[in-house]
């Protein structure tokens, strides 16, 4: 009898560690779980960093793609205008040339009088007016004379301003241009520059780009491990023995199913569908208690269900609670069968205060009813 009794303990020990174990494992697996996703959020933020990075790149190359056309274009002009005043100078050279062979042929004609005066001097001039045959011829060959002076004088005054003027007039030109071949060797140098870094923001761009798909490497594979733990964790969970026994009524004093599991029309919008489910009339701020002991694996708002409370039971088994005002209970946490995990109402897709009640095996919703007696 006693042989009996210690065999017995010995098998519930066993049990208790074989349970604890794989509840161990799948702990294990989670946290490995949660490890990998916040991975994966740092990589999408880096992502999503360098992606607004190669933006901001992008447009700075842009913006110098086009500086340099407008840059060119100026470029362009300077040259024509350049050109334009290179034409300018050869006519001002061409006329310059005219009018220095003009000097010339002037400066012959002077030397040749101050050959003359120099030969015959002041006597020259009063034997021209001494030999005057009346006072009327002397006026005339004095008025001759001053006319002969002041025309060799303005002659002299002409050639001299002229030569000063186009000797002014080249050296501007070529000031002009010196000026503008200047501006157009400024011109070239800063679109070197640019051009320059151009290339250089082109090849930071193909490193961003570079290190953009290495990311989304480390992301689908950081993604893949996530697929595969969650494989795992649905394995380790099926291979948890359920709690057993049947359930207990998830809401204490409220039995009346105002909508059972199966196909039935829709309550807000008529057509005929599927209630994964049973409804229960319960009323506002009532407790609902866990059906049976088990882990929460997720507690919150979700959609069209409100605030749920989702309980794993073990060997593949989970059951939903839906519609809560108020969730008590937290990712994670071990429940026990009929503690309270949340407050009944009406939030999400419902037509009033009322609990919708979900047993799931294997991630499939099926009968709730064949749990209870």
């Amino acid at each position: 009898m006693k042989k009996g009794l210690k065999l017995i303990v010995v098998m519930i020990a066993l049990m208790m560690l074989v349970n604890s174990a794989e509840a161990s494992e799948v702990d294990n697996l989670k946290r490995e779980l949660e490890n990998t996703e916040r991975e994966i959020s740092n990589i999408t933020q880096k992502l999503r960093d360098t992606q607004s990075e190669k933006n901001v790149v992008e447009n700075e190359i842009n913006k110098l793609d086009k500086e340099i056309l407008t840059l060119s274009s100026e470029e362009l002009k300077l040259e024509l205008l350049v050109l334009d005043f290179e034409s300018k100078i050869q006519d001002k050279e061409i006329e310059i040339n005219q009018i220095e062979d003009d000097i010339v042929r002037g400066n012959d004609l002077l030397e040749q009088r101050l050959r003359v005066m120099y030969k015959n001097g002041a006597v020259g001039y009063l034997e021209v007016l001494f030999n005057s045959s009346d006072i009327g011829d002397f006026l005339t060959r004095i008025d001759m004379i001053q006319r002969i002076v002041g025309n060799d004088v303005s002659i002299l005054e002409e050639l001299e301003d002229m030569h000063n003027l186009l000797e002014v007039a080249k050296l501007e030109l070529e000031n002009e241009k010196n000026n503008h071949y200047i501006a157009m060797q400024d011109i070239k140098t800063k679109r070197q520059d640019i051009e320059i870094a151009s290339r250089a923001k082109e090849t930071y761009m193909q490193s961003l780009v570079g290190n953009l798909d290495e990311l989304k490497r480390q992301e689908n594979k950081l993604l893949q491990a996530s697929d595969e733990i969650e494989k795992k964790i649905q394995l380790a969970q099926l291979a948890t023995k359920y709690a057993g026994g049947e359930m207990t009524w998830p809401a204490p004093g409220y039995y009346t199913i105002t909508s059972p599991y199966g196909m039935r029309a829709h309550p807000l919008y008529g057509y005929w569908s599927m209630h994964t489910g049973v409804d229960l009339r319960v009323p506002m701020n009532q407790k609902i208690v866990a059906a049976n002991a088990g882990t929460v694996t997720y507690s919150g708002w979700y959609g069209a269900y409100g605030n749920i409370v989702l309980i794993d039971h073990g060997g593949g088994i989970s059951t939903l609670y839906a519609h809560n005002t108020t969730v008590i209970v937290k990712d994670g946490q071990v429940v026990s069968k009929g503690q309270v995990v949340s407050y009944s109402g009406t939030t999400g897709m419902s037509t009033g205060p009322h609990l919708h009640f979900e047993v799931r095996e294997n991630g499939v919703h099926t009968n709730p009813m064949t749990y209870f007696q």
